[in-house]
């Protein structure tokens, strides 16, 4: 009878430390998905800095090629 008490209470202690084991990987899941949370919160907020910015960039970009062009036909026509 001791022995089948024994075995019990270790049994028990076994579902503890399992139930223990849970709560924490419950605890970092959670924690995990808070980080996701915030990363997804500045990716999107970086896009949208980036979906303003972008007509000006290209603008930007443009007016560059422009003058490479006409200073390459410059330099061109004087040699």
């Amino acid at each position: 009878m001791e022995n089948r008490i024994e075995r019990i209470e270790s049994k028990i202690d076994d579902l503890q430390e399992a139930v223990i084991s849970l709560a924490r990987v419950e605890e970092r899941i959670t924690t995990i998905f808070n980080r996701q949370s915030n990363i997804e919160d500045r990716v999107n907020s970086m896009d949208e800095r980036l979906a303003k910015i972008s007509p000006a960039v290209a603008f930007g970009e443009r007016i560059f090629w422009i003058c490479v062009v006409a200073t390459v036909t410059v330099i061109g026509r004087m040699l």
